[in-house]
């Protein structure tokens, strides 16, 4: 029986939540989605990047259900349970020294909200920086750093304070020009003048970073820039963080995008594809600065919860199991190439970008400015011969590509001829 049959979903659902479909969706099975009216749409989307095992893993489905039978909830201050305990020690072997110690929540924006405490506390210090174009969430906190766009900070404020933001090296928009040295210099030059004539670097907690802005665009870090931040944090005693809710899990061709660029940061923050599905989040980092946090200063009442720490511990053994991490390193590198060769036919295509499995293909006009126009072109016809995809971009000229890690060939060549003929249909 049809959703729209049963009970009109725009009458008691909060308006609030901005659709990109109405698609009456009934469920999910690894790579496709299936709707209440039978049509069957390829995803490309996961979840926004949580479903790094597509829809419905049977190792993550059994997991819940047998967790599920045992205990659904405790609440951590409570008890010890075996799954989180587990996971705890999972992420502590596959993040890089000396990140051991985690604590658990319930969100991406609940994990960086965590992590703005944590540095706070830890140093003594109230400014934080992030950039411009970063997305780290909804929540006050989260929302505060979160500089993608102002309709996340319209009608909210005054939001936390002492938060300042720096630009991010963005080559393909940055008046510095294309060079990605000279944008890196440039970027670092100027949080250097933030430091000098606005935001005492003594005063400052935490610079907090996306290795590969999501939101704001699909933008991984040009070489030297994480290293240069890492620098500085060190010479004047700050923290660095990176969120990586969207890169962390495999998706970047490694278990965490820092591992990709050899740049550990004090914490890590981690959320979406950790629970396969079900939601959980980690805040990272050593267990001396962990230590800094005394008990009862932080907690949550379902943080880790025992069936979303079962589905985690169950949905990374099938990663290391079938090496998935290097699966979406060399699969994405391939589908980047695949999407440039398309790149040299359309010149609607500005550039394609990509860390493993998480690729941005962004849209200009004859001009180079960002056509935003395409773009809703392009995922309309998508979603019309059945391919979900989303886009991004400060502009939102920016199609982004986040499959499962284990999606099947034929899946993703099936989906990539469609979106092929959607460029074709939109450049005319």
């Amino acid at each position: 029986m049809a959703l729209s049959t049963v009970i009109d979903p725009t009458v008691h659902l909060s308006p609030v939540t901005a659709r990109v479909t109405d698609l009456p969706i009934e469920r999910g099975e690894g790579s496709y989605l299936y709707t209440t009216d039978g049509r069957r749409l390829i995803d490309f989307v996961a979840g926004v990047a949580v479903h790094a095992l597509g829809h419905c893993h049977p190792a993550v489905v059994r997991a819940v259900r047998e967790q599920a039978g045992r205990l659904m909830h405790l609440c951590a201050n409570y008890g010890y349970y075996p799954p989180l305990v587990q996971l705890a020690a999972t992420l502590a072997r596959l993040a890089p020294p000396p990140l051991d110690t985690a604590f658990f929540g319930n969100s991406g924006a609940e994990a960086i909200e965590g992590a703005i405490k944590l540095a706070r506390h830890a140093t003594g210090r109230p400014a934080l920086i992030a950039f411009k174009g970063a997305f780290h969430g909804r929540t006050m906190g989260a929302g505060s750093l979160t500089a993608s766009g102002s309709r996340y900070r319209e009608g909210y404020e005054p939001l936390l304070g002492s938060v300042y933001h720096a630009t991010y090296p963005y080559p393909l928009r940055s008046p510095l020009g294309p060079d990605p040295a000279r944008v890196v210099a440039g970027a670092l030059a100027e949080l250097d003048s933030l430091f000098e004539l606005v935001v005492s670097p003594k005063t400052v907690a935490a610079i907090v970073v996306e290795p590969v802005m999501g939101e704001g665009g699909y933008v991984p870090a040009p070489p030297g820039f994480l290293e240069g931040l890492r620098e500085r944090c060190d010479r004047h005693g700050m923290l660095l963080v990176f969120d990586e809710i969207q890169t962390g899990i495999g998706r970047t061709g490694a278990m965490f995008a820092c591992q990709r660029y050899g740049v550990t940061p004090d914490v890590l923050v981690l959320g979406k594809a950790l629970g396969f599905g079900l939601p959980i989040s980690a805040v990272v980092a050593s267990r001396a600065l962990h230590e800094t946090w005394p008990a009862g200063k932080h907690g949550s009442t379902f943080g880790g919860n025992p069936v979303a720490a079962a589905a985690g511990l169950a949905g990374l053994a099938v990663i290391e199991a079938e090496g998935l991490v290097e699966r979406a390193r060399e699969l994405g590198d391939e589908l980047a190439a695949r999407l440039r060769a398309l790149a040299d036919r359309f010149p609607i295509i500005g550039e394609v970008r990509n860390l493993g499995l998480m690729i941005g293909v962004e849209f200009v006009g004859p001009d180079g400015s960002p056509n935003t126009e395409a773009v809703q072109r392009i995922l309309r016809y998508a979603l019309e011969h059945g391919v979900l995809m989303v886009g991004c971009g400060t502009h939102r000229n920016v199609i982004r590509f986040m499959t499962a890690l284990n999606i099947p060939r034929h899946v993703l060549d099936a989906g990539l001829e469609v979106f092929e003929a959607a460029v074709a249909h939109a450049e005319g």
